[in-house]
Formats: C-alpha cells, sequence, structure tokens
C-alpha cells in the first residue's frame, strides 16, 4: 500500500467515525426529548431533573464533535465534497444540540403545567402524540443522513409541513382558552411554550434533511422553498 492510499483510507475512517459520533449524539438527543415528554405526560418531577441534569452531556458531546471535525479539516485538508461532509456534520450536531435544549425546555416546563392545574387530558394527549412524529422525523432525518439518501431527506421536509399546520392548530387552541380562562393564563403560556418547543424539535429535524442536501449537492437550502429543494435534491425522472 503506497502513502497516497493510505491516507486515503484513514480519512475513510475519519469520515465513518463522524457519521458515527452523529448517530450516537442523535440517539442521546433522542432519546432526551422522550424521556422530556414521559416526565410531562405522567408528571414525573424527577425524570424531568434527570433530562436537564443530562443535557450537559448532549453539549459536551456537540464540542467534541466540532473538536474532531476541524482536526480532519486542518490534517487532512479534504476536497469539495469531503469538506462538505465535514461542515455538514458540524451544521447537523448544532441542530441536534438545540433539540436537546427544547428537550431540556419542556422537562424544566412540565411541573409548572403540573402545579397550574392548567394542563388537561386532550392537551396532553394532543402534545404526546406530537411528540412521537416529531422524534419520527428526528430519526428518519438522521437515517437519510447515514444513507446519504436525498428522497428520505425530502420525505422529512413534506412530513414536516404538515407537521407544522398540526402544531399550529394545537397552539392556537391554548391561545383560544387564554381568553376564555383568564385565570389559568400562567400554566397556559407555558403549555403554549412545550407546543412551541415540540414544533422546534420537528424544524431542527428538518433542518438536519436540509443539511444532507448541502452535504451532496453542494447547494445551501436553508431559506428555500419545499417546491425549490425537492428540484435541486431529486433528479428530474423521464
Amino acid at each position: 500500500m503506497n502513502m497516497s492510499d493510505h491516507m486515503s483510507k484513514q480519512f475513510d475512517a475519519d469520515l465513518t467515525a463522524l457519521r458515527t459520533r452523529v448517530v450516537e449524539m442523535g440517539g442521546l438527543v433522542d432519546e432526551q426529548f422522550k424521556r422530556a415528554i414521559e416526565a410531562l405526560v405522567k408528571a414525573k418531577s424527577l425524570l424531568a431533573a434527570e433530562v436537564v441534569a443530562k443535557d450537559a452531556a448532549v453539549n459536551l458531546l456537540e464540542v467534541r464533535i466540532d473538536d474532531a471535525c476541524a482536526h480532519v479539516i486542518a490534517k487532512r485538508q479534504p476536497a469539495a465534497s469531503d469538506l462538505r461532509m465535514v461542515l455538514g456534520v458540524s451544521k447537523i450536531v448544532s441542530e441536534l444540540e438545540r433539540i436537546g435544549d427544547k428537550a431540556r425546555k419542556i422537562a424544566r416546563l412540565s411541573a409548572n403545567v403540573e402545579e397550574s392545574g392548567a394542563s388537561d387530558g386532550g392537551w396532553i394527549s394532543d402534545i404526546e402524540d406530537l411528540a412521537e412524529r416529531a422524534r419520527k422525523l428526528l430519526r428518519d432525518a438522521l437515517d437519510a443522513f447515514v444513507r446519504s439518501d436525498l428522497e428520505a431527506a425530502v420525505a422529512v421536509l413534506r412530513s414536516n409541513r404538515s407537521f407544522a399546520r398540526d402544531t399550529s392548530a394545537v397552539s392556537k387552541e391554548v391561545v383560544r382558552r387564554m381568553s376564555a380562562q383568564p385565570d389559568s393564563v400562567p400554566g397556559l403560556l407555558d403549555m403554549l411554550s412545550i407546543t412551541r418547543a415540540v414544533d422546534r424539535v420537528a424544524d431542527h429535524a428538518a433542518n438536519i434533511a436540509e443539511h444532507l442536501v448541502y452535504i451532496v449537492r453542494g447547494t445551501d437550502v436553508r431559506h428555500a422553498t419545499l417546491e425549490q429543494i425537492e428540484k435541486e435534491a431529486l433528479p428530474v425522472r423521464r
């Protein structure tokens, strides 16, 4: 094996390690989000406290992966497509860290909602359903990243469009209740914040899908419409 082949294999190993750590971090924040919703649904303050405490582990993993990305760039000086992969990983872990932040926020607010008495079974059920859908979007986005599957990435973006409509409907109902129940406004505000946090989790999952388009196609589609992204990401079928 010549030196060039050796360096190429080492670089491939570096990229594989980065992908693996992204999946590891994705699993961690998914579990954090799941446990935060469980703390809300089951009124488990101890579980909520554990979610808040473990957020530091999410933050630490983000720092370590970013450091690894910087090391790869400095040591390997990757060409354009490989550089996009490394930069894309850095962007994706930032999205994952923000999902961890939303899980921490939900966990902290869950106790307030319980104590205020503003919650009810209908809203809790809606949030539980939305959260499970958001988790699926996250898992699908990460799976698309691992497989470099642009069709799967676009499917995540399509699903997020309908998801946003559904969370908006729940938010509007909470706002309506504020007018009808002025004495419950503090608790309802916490409910609204939780609803919006769940919505943001799905948005961050969609952002991961957009970052994959950048990695594969080299086009920044963060401010593009879904139709523009579909045109950029998917091949023309004849």
